[in-house]
């Protein structure tokens, strides 16, 4: 992937984890992380977040630097994960899905699937963490 993609995905990642007017640190953490895992450095990572809490450039005009159909779907998946994180899928976060997904030109039956298998994955984690006798907190709920 391209560094402008890697810009571009990590930003949608934070405006997804944004989208609630909130980003706790949950969130905050997830999204870090992924731009590590992205390759971009600490300096990179705050310039991305300042950029997209200050709404300095439109969703559409982000989403136009990830045009390959698997690194968009690859980012649904990653938007679906942080939306899930605080353990709060909100209506203003349902909402930017859909406007993300329409934007990519992705079929909104692809982000009901997604949001159909986050839904059982973190029932599933659920009892998993119920089966072990953990006290979970949000984060450990989920993950």
């Amino acid at each position: 992937m391209k560094q402008v993609q890697k810009i571009a995905y990590v930003k949608a990642l934070m405006y997804i984890a944004a989208a609630d007017e909130n980003v706790d640190e949950t969130e905050r953490q997830q999204f870090t992380q992924l731009g590590d895992l992205y390759g971009l450095t600490d300096s990179e990572i705050s310039q991305v977040a300042d950029s997209v809490i200050k709404k300095e450039e439109s969703l559409e005009s982000i989403l136009g630097n990830i045009t390959d159909r698997s690194t968009q779907l690859l980012l649904m998946y990653d938007l679906m994960a942080i939306c899930y994180v605080d353990n709060n899928y909100s209506l203003a976060e349902k909402n930017n899905m859909r406007t993300i997904t329409r934007i990519m030109g992705i079929e909104e039956a692809k982000l009901i699937e997604m949001e159909s298998v986050m839904e059982e994955s973190v029932t599933l984690h659920k009892k998993i963490n119920s089966i072990l006798e953990k006290q979970g907190d949000a984060q450990n709920e989920n993950w």
